[in-house]
């Protein structure tokens, strides 16, 4: 194992790099911006319908963590109904929308590039 700290071998300046890194990382995870991108349709949205919203088949378990982890972001809220069974809403921030106004503008921008083309194929 290389001994040498990330920024050493990536020439990073070993904090906004890192740190940069790991939100693209962040946001590189499965489902990730199909999530946000559901979110900002709704006001608030329960699980189940938000799980039927998702282009594709996303287990549970897979969905919960990314609410989650986008929870611990500050991206999303979880609002418990108060009720039984359980019942809870989720929401984006508002981090949250700005996060979805941003991968929208990326989105924009990319268009036409041989990454969206090659992606379309």
């Amino acid at each position: 194992m290389d001994a040498r700290t990330r920024a050493e071998r990536d020439g990073s300046d070993g904090v906004a790099g890192c740190r940069l890194d790991d939100f693209l990382n962040f946001l590189a995870q499965r489902w990730m911006s199909h999530i946000v991108w559901t979110l900002a349709q709704h006001p608030a949205i329960r699980f189940g319908a938000l799980r039927r919203a998702l282009p594709g088949e996303i287990s549970a378990r897979v969905l919960s963590n990314r609410l989650k982890a986008l929870e611990e972001e500050g991206f999303v809220v979880r609002r418990d109904l108060g009720t039984l069974p359980l019942h809870v809403e989720y929401s984006l921030t508002p981090r949250g929308r700005l996060l979805d106004a941003e991968l929208r503008r990326g989105e924009a921008q990319i268009g036409g590039t041989k990454i969206a083309d090659a992606k379309e194929r």
